[in-house]
């Protein structure tokens, strides 16, 4: 029997968590994360004996002591999940709770209390289905070079040095070197928190830090490399140059950095030369990255003008292309127009890049991303998925790509390594975190989804895509008011959005509040009239208010605007459960190259 010991610490860190018992918080990356009672005390419990069996028996005489009556496995298997939602494991492949069948469970990672050592503990080898590319020796973070002109509109140049040089140490060590995405870096962005704070919050072994200073035609650059347990500076160095000389300085200069760091951490490993290019069109290209980056789709087509003034000043200019096919990509999954045309120009400028230079990940995932959605060919998409992931084993975009596209074809398995491996890579970054959950969603695991949506909208309130999946999940765990409650709140984040209004159409028409959903859905038809409105999230309203006929017709234009949203979900969607029996489903399945 576990002591009922009085708790060593009030905080204990594992991983990228921690918890604060005499707060009841558990945070990742500062972040509070929702924890229920029960599961909160089960993490207390195993955090206060890690490495060691806490029996089933255990966890029942401390959760529900004599008198108490509730169905005891069912209950305790409800927080076990809802705990390991919480930290992101999973049962089949954990970093944290190991189960022992039919004894109890295990914390199986580091634990590391105020005023304590880490603890090392008993480890659990990978299971030999998990990529060999998914264990990495290192974990590093490129910060966000300060800009420390003079002139605020530089900014730009800054986020550029950043940026080149986590694409290029990214591609330094596959399966060896995990390097953290920008979304994620980029939060602590003038941050005031030391390397070991950072360290902690982002999981990573080392940081990289700078500045970047022009002055007139000069250009100067530091860097300094740091370990974030001890806080020690293993290496800095700084770059002078004249401006006219190297507008491409980035690239120049995160190789030299990525070369330094290759020597200080993974010594025998050679990077692929990035080529100088003409200085205009790499600043254009920067300008693009930056407008790229900005929230949501509101920088997509200045990001867009900006890659098309850098091919033009350079038809060779092998990353604006991979860039431009990238962005094409977006504006299709956006739903703002007809996907079928702008797929093809990401196709266009794709292959143009991989043409130019076949060493980079990014053209490989916008080229996946065709396959599939334009093309409907699974077996080439997720080989080119696999190529990009190959290429950078660090790439975000690739990972949760391929995890979108083994959930959409019920490979739910795999594809949850895959979206959790995305989420280690950019674990503050809401878009990897919603996919991660959607992904969860597509597998039937309803309070898994739940939990994923609320940390993420724990990280911005406003992010619609989040609201509208955590009213899906409730939707589908057959909690209803919860899930009007939250896509009506979708819907007052943006009261014109037609998928908004198409979901909440459906759920009002699931829970019975027909009139209601009827009028959402005259105000969706009347927005039909002023622009585009995506086919696949119009035939949802029509499902749930019964309308097979015109819910298949709009399938049937889904298909012909080659709808991205059409092949993410139509094979494996909770929501069309009721036109599975008909006909019409299976011939629609078979023209898009699926199975049921």
């Amino acid at each position: 029997m576990l002591p009922l010991e009085k708790r060593s610490s009030n905080v204990k860190r594992f991983g990228t968590f921690e918890l604060d018992v005499r707060a009841r918080e558990l945070r990742k990356g500062g972040i509070r994360i929702r924890l229920q009672d029960q599961p909160f005390e089960i993490l207390m419990v195993m955090l206060d004996h890690p490495g060691e069996v806490v029996t089933r028996e255990e966890l029942r005489q401390i959760l529900w002591p004599a008198g108490t009556f509730v169905d005891f496995e069912h209950s305790l298997n409800a927080a076990i999940k809802r705990l390991r939602a919480a930290l992101g494991d999973d049962a089949d492949n954990p970093r944290f709770v190991e189960t022992l069948h039919r004894r109890g469970y295990r914390f199986i990672a580091a634990v590391e209390s105020e005023g304590q050592p880490v603890r090392t503990l008993h480890v659990v080898q990978p299971p030999a289905t998990k990529p060999a590319t998914d264990i990495v020796n290192v974990r590093l973070v490129v910060l966000p070079f300060a800009n420390v002109s003079n002139d605020p509109a530089q900014e730009y140049f800054s986020d550029g040095l950043t940026e080149e040089m986590i694409t290029q140490i990214g591609r330094l060590c596959p399966g060896r070197l995990g390097v953290i995405a920008r979304t994620s870096s980029m939060l602590f962005k003038r941050s005031s928190k030391s390397a070991c704070e950072i360290g902690r919050e982002l999981g990573v072994d080392y940081l990289l830090e700078g500045s970047v200073r022009r002055d007139g035609d000069r250009i100067r650059i530091t860097a300094q490399l740091i370990e974030t347990r001890t806080e020690l500076h293993l290496w800095a160095e700084v770059y002078d140059r004249r401006l006219e000389e190297t507008l491409i300085l980035q690239s120049d200069v995160a190789e030299r950095i990525a070369r330094s760091l290759a020597m200080e951490l993974v010594p025998d490993q050679r990077l692929v030369r990035v080529d100088a290019r003409g200085s205009e069109s790499y600043e254009a290209y920067l300008k693009g990255r930056y407008h790229w980056n900005r929230k949501g789709d509101e920088g997509l087509s200045l990001a867009i003008s900006y890659y098309e003034r850098a091919i033009e000043l350079d038809p060779k200019f092998a990353p604006a292309w991979a860039a431009m096919a990238r962005a094409r990509v977006s504006v299709a999954y956006y739903g703002r127009e007809p996907g079928r045309a702008t797929l093809g120009r990401a196709r266009e400028a794709a292959l143009r890049a991989i043409e130019l230079d076949a060493g980079d990940s990014d053209p490989y995932v916008a080229l996946a991303e065709v396959q599939r959605s334009l093309e409907w060919k699974w077996t080439l998409a997720e080989a080119t998925y696999r190529k990009a992931v190959a290429l950078a084993p660090s790439c975000e975009a690739a990972r949760r790509g391929l995890a979108v596209s083994l959930a959409s074809t019920s490979r739910f398995a795999e594809a949850k390594i895959h979206a959790e491996h995305a989420r280690n890579l950019d674990p503050l970054c809401i878009s990897v975190n919603i996919s991660a959950a959607w992904v969860r969603y597509a597998a039937g695991e309803f309070d898994e989804a739940i939990d994923r949506c609320r940390y993420t909208l724990d990280m911005d309130p406003t992010f619609e895509p989040a609201r509208r999946m955590l009213g899906a999940a409730y939707l589908a765990a057959g909690q209803t008011e919860q899930a009007l409650h939250e896509l009506q709140a979708a819907v007052g984040l943006d009261a014109d959005d037609p998928k908004s209004l198409a979901w909440l159409t459906h759920a009002k028409a699931i829970a019975g509040v027909g009139d209601e959903a009827l009028a959402l859905m005259e105000k969706i038809e009347l927005l039909a009239k002023k622009g585009y409105v995506p086919a696949y999230h119009l035939a949802l309203a029509h499902a749930g208010l019964g309308n097979r006929d015109a819910a298949f017709a709009s399938l049937e234009q889904a298909c012909n605007d080659r709808d991205p949203a059409l092949t993410n979900g139509i094979s494996v969607e909770p929501r069309f459960e009721p036109l599975r029996r008909d006909p019409r489903y299976r011939a629609l399945l078979q023209r898009l190259n699926l199975q049921q």
